[in-house]
């Protein structure tokens, strides 16, 4: 037996069906004001969005505008077809990928005008090569594995690709990131050991 699914009213109200067991109300107010209160702890530092996942299924087409109502700029997803779907809501929004350039991609970030997270030295070359191909310097990141080991440059990647000047003349490092592995958890010692690790690699 087939359960009934919810529906829109037009009222904007919703009916629920049988199998419902829980209705999530997203506060787009709320969404808002948390972004402008980090905004404001971060400055002068930028304070991005990570929309990925659907915004976290809260609903990137609803929660993206609002960030952008509220003055944010630069949006992080997690793949190119999160990218796309985002450009088309946020044309003059900055974008990162997180995934980084994976084969055959460097001319679609090029054409929606998205930057890829580089996460190893191979990525940072093929990137470079490109840019150079296009006589563009075409913006990235490049994130350093900082402790978190799961993405990003190790530190002998780190040095393989600082000393190579040509690859740093060929594109444009608009942003090196790294990911705290205990960020939820304010005043653990594994972020300050991440602190000075990455201040070290760079």
């Amino acid at each position: 037996m087939s359960q009934k699914r919810p529906r829109e009213v037009s009222s904007g109200a919703r009916v629920e069906g049988p199998g419902e067991t829980a209705v999530l109300t997203i506060d787009l107010d709320a969404v808002a004001a948390n972004y402008r209160a980090l905004r404001d702890l971060a400055a002068p530092a930028a304070c991005a969005a990570v929309v990925k996942a659907d915004a976290y299924g809260l609903g990137m087409i609803k929660v993206a505008p609002v960030l952008w109502g509220a003055g944010c700029r630069i949006f992080f997803v997690a793949t190119l077809d999160e990218a796309s779907s985002l450009r088309a809501l946020l044309p003059e929004a900055i974008i990162y990928v997180f995934a980084g350039l994976m084969p055959g991609t460097a001319e679609l970030y090029r054409a929606q005008d998205l930057r890829p997270v580089l996460n190893s030295a191979d990525e940072i070359r093929q990137w470079a090569a490109f840019c150079a191909e296009q006589g563009e310097r075409l913006p990235c990141a490049v994130h350093i594995d900082s402790g978190m080991n799961r993405l990003g440059l190790s530190a002998e990647e780190v040095d393989q690709a600082g000393s190579a000047a040509e690859l740093w003349q060929a594109l444009t490092l608009s942003l090196v990131m790294s990911h705290l592995a205990c960020a939820d958890q304010p005043g653990h010692p594994k972020s300050e050991a991440q602190r000075r690790a990455g201040r070290d690699l760079l």
